[in-house]
């Protein structure tokens, strides 16, 4: 999901129900040999733009330790980054492996991990969804993404990343017909996308839980979420839910949708927002 796209993608999600997505159980497996990160290092923000991560990196007491930008390369931000192969198009494909090998060599002794494509679920016009059927994603997975644990030891991947539509086709819906249609495919963790009112509080743990009952007992990685709402709302939300995030031992990472002017970088662009201080500075009382 893209900055020029949240605002339309975000009121239309804050529409949606709160009522919890139902997703059938897969069989329980070993989670992967890999332990959740510590508290000081789950948290993490997307961009477009590397020139707004420095922003989280600025000051001492920030808790932003890595990145994503919905591609497979990045120049050096400062944070541990994490590629992704966002859809089966050739402009995503053609350069993966060696932005792979890349990333594999940043600090060798330490884990890599990729993520798999971004909003495959969601086909809307406009809305930043990569838009796969589940049988395209099963392949592409099966000759991109599998592949890839060749390449290291500790190397981790996660699943397609999904909305928090409650559609019969979307969501954890779909995530459910792609994991259990990718039979023997390698998928560390989970992937989660959320969307909805700074009131949802209850909404969003649902979701969560909702996921955690479709992992199997993998880890889960919130790579997108964000309330609307007024400043004073928004941060009342995140005082809610980052202690929790952080307490749940199998959410090894969660990211607040973005680095950009007028969300967690200010409408100038020349720094954090009051929202995105928040973000990167809470700590608990």
């Amino acid at each position: 999901m893209l900055y020029t796209l949240f605002t339309f993608w975000a009121i239309c999600l804050a529409l949606l129900t709160t009522t919890t997505t139902t997703a059938t159980p897969l069989t329980k497996r070993d989670p992967p040999p890999e332990k959740p990160d510590p508290q000081n290092r789950r948290r993490g923000v997307a961009f477009n733009n590397p020139a707004y991560v420095k922003y989280f990196t600025q000051f001492h007491n920030s808790h932003i330790k890595w990145a994503y930008n919905w591609a497979s390369d990045s120049p050096d931000v400062g944070l541990e980054f994490i590629p992704m192969l966002w859809s089966n198009r050739n402009e995503h494909t053609s350069g993966w492996f060696a932005n792979v090998r890349k990333a594999c060599g940043v600090i060798v002794q330490n884990p890599t991990h990729l993520l798999g494509f971004n909003e495959p679920d969601m086909c809307a016009h406009g809305a930043g969804g990569s838009c796969l059927s589940v049988t395209d994603a099963v392949q592409t997975w099966r000759t991109h993404m599998d592949t890839t644990k060749s390449y290291k030891n500790l190397m981790y991947l996660g699943s397609p990343a999904v909305t928090n539509s409650a559609d019969a086709d979307k969501g954890l819906n779909w995530l459910r017909d792609f994991l259990q249609q990718c039979t023997g495919c390698k998928i560390d963790f989970i992937c989660i996308h959320w969307y909805a009112d700074a009131s949802a509080v209850q909404y969003f743990k649902n979701h969560v839980a909702a996921a955690r009952a479709l992992a199997g007992g993998r880890p889960i990685w919130i790579t997108e979420f964000a309330a609307t709402g007024t400043e004073s709302q928004v941060k009342r939300f995140m005082d809610e839910v980052i202690p929790w995030l952080d307490e749940q031992v199998d959410v090894h990472r969660y990211a607040y949708f973005m680095a950009a002017p007028g969300l967690l970088v200010n409408p100038l662009g020349n720094g954090l927002s009051e929202v995105g201080r928040h973000y990167a500075t809470w700590t608990k009382p």
